[in-house]
């Protein structure tokens, strides 16, 4: 085996690892895989992501609480041992009591829990997945429906819905906060981008996954659809522009620089068709999101907070989900 092929092997050992040690856990009735890994469609920077199914009759509670005590002791391991890994499961989980329920009734039901994000998140991250157990009949059946669900017309309506309103309640937010605080009306504004976003998306009739490329995917799903000059000035509003990458990466804390060097690698290793600067661009979007929800002391000059050119961009901003509603 070629070491540039190892990192198949590593995720593929760890996974059998994490299914094997939380699958022991009390009141778990099993795990669906999702995430790239799950689609089969992994690279050497994914994510493993498991959705627990707990058993109607346990405490979800307290098997959670143990799941998680599993899991951040693996986690640890991996990470002791070698290479760290993401061990991505919790507050996506279902019950099999909600398993029935759902898969006796069909995509009608899937839309009218759109409104629920446990439901919303949860379809659209275990979309392409599998049960972790091959003998888990309810599981496949769950795994199935989604399959069947995720892009019934009903549901993407009711997805489409729920984007449009963050997206101006968002903006709405932004503008009021345009000139007594800067910095929070650049957040709301990108967070409006990002809703506008998927919207586009939801209509295409694709969905976005892996967060750490996903500015890219984004760009190469409106080529597609016809639509990349409306993808670049939604990418600039949301402050993803792959023309500012190498200044922003120039400022970016060492940590960043390491994670975008590392994914570059990833992603050609695999044959992905991405520039250095559309990478670059795609590692900061993520993590001047993940800063602002997580670590606020490790904001800098790389996230461009507050936004330089703020009026321009809300007044653009403004204009598009105008049209956008207007469809």
């Amino acid at each position: 085996m070629k070491p540039t092929d190892r990192w198949r092997q590593l995720i593929d050992d760890r996974l059998d690892e994490a299914i094997t040690v939380l699958g022991q856990t009390p009141g778990l009735h099993g795990l669906i895989v999702a995430g790239s890994l799950g689609r089969g469609e992994p690279w050497p920077m994914s994510d493993i992501d498991l959705l627990p199914i707990y058993d109607d009759r346990a405490d979800p509670a307290e098997s959670a609480a143990q799941l998680d005590q599993r899991r951040a002791t693996l986690v640890d391991w991996w990470a002791a041992s070698g290479r760290a890994q993401t061990l991505d499961v919790g507050w996506l989980a279902f019950t099999t009591a909600e398993i029935r329920e759902a898969v006796a009734a069909g995509p009608d039901h899937a839309a009218a829990r759109v409104g629920d994000p446990r439901w919303f998140h949860g379809l659209d991250k275990a979309y392409g997945g599998r049960t972790a157990d091959p003998d888990d009949a309810l599981g496949d059946a769950f795994a199935t429906w989604i399959r069947t669900v995720r892009f019934d017309p009903a549901v993407v309506a009711a997805r489409i819905d729920t984007w449009r309103r963050q997206a101006t309640d968002a903006l709405a937010e932004a503008t009021q906060a345009q000139f007594e605080d800067p910095a929070k009306a650049t957040h709301l504004l990108r967070v409006s981008a990002r809703a506008l976003r998927l919207v586009l998306i939801e209509r295409w009739g694709e969905r976005l996954g892996s967060m750490g490329r996903e500015w890219t995917r984004f760009e190469r799903m409106a080529e597609r659809h016809g639509q990349r000059p409306l993808a670049a000035r939604v990418a600039v509003l949301a402050a993803a522009d792959p023309a500012t990458a190498g200044r922003r990466a120039d400022l970016a804390p060492a940590w960043l620089r390491e994670r975008i060097d590392l994914c570059y690698a990833a992603r050609t290793a695999v044959g992905e068709d991405v520039t250095w600067a559309e990478n670059a661009r795609d590692q900061i979007a993520a993590f001047t999101v993940h800063v602002t929800r997580h670590r606020p002391d490790l904001d800098g000059p790389w996230t461009e907070t507050p936004d330089p050119a703020l009026d321009a961009h809300l007044a653009e901003l403004r204009e598009l989900v105008a049209a956008t509603t207007r469809d």
